[in-house]
């Protein structure tokens, strides 16, 4: 059986996730009206771009960002033109507007890790040029810019739901005005890949807090299961890739797994994440090391961004401690110009992403701060 990654990136699924939370008030952006409920992101990318008419238009768009995104985008018939992003991760306001011409019809926005880029300032601009601003919201759910949602100030709004909860797939799009565009219904994609990821994340869960105990069980299950487990594999449809497959465009988030979405506790989560951030930056010590220095009010982080002089070494070192570190996107869109934005070359190759999710706690934290200790010192 493969080893388990002591420390994992993502959260896994508990049995408290499978409890209703009765009498608590949804939140943001569950509880907005029309928040359509997609398979993956980037689905949701594609579908915002033919609502809001992006075909054949310009859209202003970070050189810092996955990639992903971008083939969304241009398979939705969208032309793009890359802003600048500075070193801190922020999109540079002025070189927005100098990007701005007659053909621009929307700016879109990155936020990432939850830390909020200048919605003012960007939504002024979208104004002036009559254009649509969207805000990806993919790495920053449960974020707020003070007062205010991360999300809730776009005319569309793109939500990852799996990377900051224990679901197995899921992606949303929240657009101020609605318009179908004459696009096909979600599809529902198929249930047993995600009844299998979630047992399976159960089941790991289960190992992690109960080592002997939930191995066992673990190898039991796998033995019992194992058709099932290849016929879900066999039906899976894959995520975190950076590829855009215009044959699931149109999947919708399965029931199962959107029904998890309305048991979350949010306040929790945040609350967890923020702890675990400002743990993880008093313990390794390095505030200029950090791509984030200090974590604002309403932020939610994802993870905890570590700048290293020598990513291939951190992330081995990292990964042969058992802790589940993330090569934070190293390699961009190749539709962007080479050597136009050295900011942002800078970050893809020094970025990685130390987890700090809502299922780890001191014991945890305080091991991944002294391995990243560890390798900024080599």
């Amino acid at each position: 059986m493969e080893a388990l990654k002591a420390i994992p990136s993502l959260p896994e699924l508990g049995p408290a996730q499978l409890l209703p939370r009765l009498g608590v008030a949804a939140s943001f952006p569950f509880n907005r009206f029309g928040l359509e409920l997609t398979y993956l992101g980037r689905n949701a990318v594609w579908r915002a771009a033919r609502m809001l008419g992006l075909e054949g238009g310009e859209v202003i768009i970070p050189a810092y960002h996955h990639g992903v995104e971008i083939s969304a985008l241009l398979h939705a018939g969208a032309r793009l033109r890359f802003a600048r992003v500075d070193r801190a991760g922020r999109l540079d306001v002025e070189h927005v507007r100098a990007c701005v011409g007659p053909r621009t019809r929307a700016i879109y926005v990155i936020h990432y890790a939850g830390f909020p880029q200048p919605l003012d300032a960007l939504a002024e601009i979208a104004r002036e040029c009559g254009a649509f601003l969207i805000e990806d919201c993919a790495l920053s759910l449960f974020s707020r810019d003070g007062a205010r949602p991360l999300g809730s100030q776009g005319d569309a709004a793109i939500f990852c739901f799996y990377k900051t909860l224990p679901v197995p797939h899921g992606g949303g799009l929240l657009m101020r005005t609605a318009a179908a565009a004459g696009l096909a219904p979600l599809a529902a994609p198929p249930s047993l890949p995600a009844l299998s990821h979630m047992a399976g994340s159960m089941l790991v869960a289960s190992e992690r807090r109960f080592p002997s105990m939930g191995k066992w069980v673990r190898t039991m299950a796998k033995a019992v299961t194992h058709r099932v487990r290849e016929q879900a594999r066999h039906e899976d449809v894959p995520v975190g890739t950076q590829e855009f497959d215009p044959a699931v465009v149109q999947l919708g988030m399965s029931p199962i797994a959107a029904r998890l979405l309305g048991f979350t506790d949010v306040e929790q989560v945040v609350r967890r994440r923020r702890a675990n951030w400002l743990l993880l930056h008093e313990r390794i010590g390095r505030p200029e090391q950090a791509t984030w220095s200090s974590l604002p009010p309403g932020v939610c982080p994802l993870f905890y961004a570590l700048e290293v002089d020598d990513k291939d070494h951190a992330l081995h070192l990292l990964w042969s401690r058992g802790i589940q570190a993330v090569d934070f996107w190293r390699v961009g869109h190749p539709s962007v110009p080479r050597g136009q934005f050295p900011e942002v070359e800078a970050l893809r190759q020094r970025v990685v992403e130390l987890p700090c999710h809502q299922d780890l706690g001191p014991e945890e934290l305080e091991r991944v701060a002294r391995v990243a200790r560890e390798a900024l010192e080599a």
